[in-house]
């Protein structure tokens, strides 16, 4: 086994099943689809929601909102604490929906108070027909909100805070 398929091993395991398997029901928040892999959302904006997973594809989403919402996340939880020996950690994702819509990629860290976000510098972007979309941060301490160390880190990809629907067709996470 590699280093890198070490350090996200719990990711690749969790994106691996859903490769694998066909799952589906409603947007529950906060509650884990997989190990290390949920939704949370804004609980003031009423949010309904379902998602399927079907074989060879991660996510179809469908989301309705009562009012708007100031957040809504798919949080994937990285087996990456200490970031002292790479350069880079990133992402590849696959997307594609009805009408035009962005997606907005973070690392979020945990601290003492909390968390810090860490924003890619370009959004993902989907359209009617997938999209491939690659990028990475690199660690060597230029972002404020990427602490060398942290307790727990998740990939956050922030979805749309109106109504939408959108296919997840594949994410990869890697860091080297």
């Amino acid at each position: 086994m590699t280093e890198l398929s070490l350090m996200t091993a719990t990711s690749q395991d969790t994106l691996g099943t859903l490769r694998r398997t066909s799952l589906s029901g409603e947007i529950v928040p906060e509650e884990e689809i997989l190990p290390g892999l949920r939704f949370v959302t804004d609980p003031a904006a009423g949010m309904r929601g379902h998602f399927s997973s079907p074989r060879n594809r991660l996510f179809e989403i469908s989301v309705t909102h009562e009012r708007p919402a100031r957040w809504f996340g798919l949080h994937l939880r990285l087996d990456i604490e200490d970031l002292s020996d790479l350069g880079v950690i990133g992402f590849a994702a696959r997307v594609a929906a009805p009408h035009a819509l962005s997606v907005a990629p973070c690392i979020r860290s945990g601290t003492n108070e909390g968390f810090v976000d860490c924003f890619y510098s370009r959004q993902v972007a989907a359209l009617p027909r997938p999209l491939l979309h690659l990028d990475a941060l690199e660690t060597d301490g230029r972002h404020v909100g990427l602490p060398e160390a942290a307790p727990w880190r998740e990939l956050v990809l922030f979805l749309p805070t109106k109504d939408f629907r959108l296919d997840l067709h594949d994410l990869r996470v890697f860091a080297a």
